[in-house]
């Protein structure tokens, strides 16, 4: 059986999250082996660990068909970067997926921090001040919503920078970046970016 390639996967995902949405039970391997005892995913997912937002649920794909790695607010540290690189140069990883949701309490956080210098919660602090800062080398965002799109784009040019597995897949056109927001209110997925490519210069 041909591999599906990472448009392919990111329209099968696309309509995985549509049938979520309405309700459906049926789920998408995505082309990984059937076998329990196999591990071939074929997308990532680098998501926030809010529990509202299962990834794998949420793109209506089965058990084995996405790896996934999840921090507060999607931030992005060496253990993420690296599993993420191993997925890409071990498992047959072809689309890797930032999928940033709406009323992220770890952004609202951060962008709070951002405008006021002051974290809100202070066992968060050590993350909202990254992600603050963050904010701040993009040039910041008018609200919080624009803040969660805004550090959606900062984790996929991180993952870029920091994973040097896939920045290269990407420069080989063997893998894609999307980046995606989703809304628990609605359950769908808007695609922010469907394809993040590596700055100029990018080495």
């Amino acid at each position: 059986m041909t591999a599906l390639t990472a448009p392919q996967l990111l329209e099968r995902v696309l309509d995985g999250n549509r049938r979520w949405a309405e309700g459906s039970s049926e789920r998408d391997l995505l082309g990984a082996p059937s076998d329990p005892l196999e591990h071939q995913p074929p997308v990532a997912v680098i998501g926030c660990s809010d529990a509202r937002v299962p990834p794998a649920a949420v793109l209506g794909a089965a058990a084995g068909a996405i790896f996934t790695l999840r921090l507060p607010g999607h931030y992005v540290d060496i253990p993420v970067a690296a599993g993420l690189g191993f997925a890409m140069t071990t498992l047959g990883t072809r689309l890797a997926i930032v999928l940033a949701h709406e009323d992220c309490r770890a952004v609202d956080a951060a962008y709070t921090e951002y405008t006021t210098g002051a974290p809100p919660n202070l066992a968060l602090a050590p993350l909202t001040g990254s992600l603050a800062a963050g904010l701040y080398r993009a040039g910041g965002a008018a609200d919080v919503q624009e803040a969660i799109d805004v550090n959606a784009r900062i984790t996929a040019q991180n993952l870029i920078t920091q994973c040097a597995s896939l920045r290269q897949s990407i420069i080989d056109g063997n893998a894609q970046l999307a980046v995606m927001r989703y809304s628990p209110a609605t359950r769908r997925v808007t695609v922010l970016e469907e394809s993040v490519v590596p700055h100029a210069g990018a080495v």
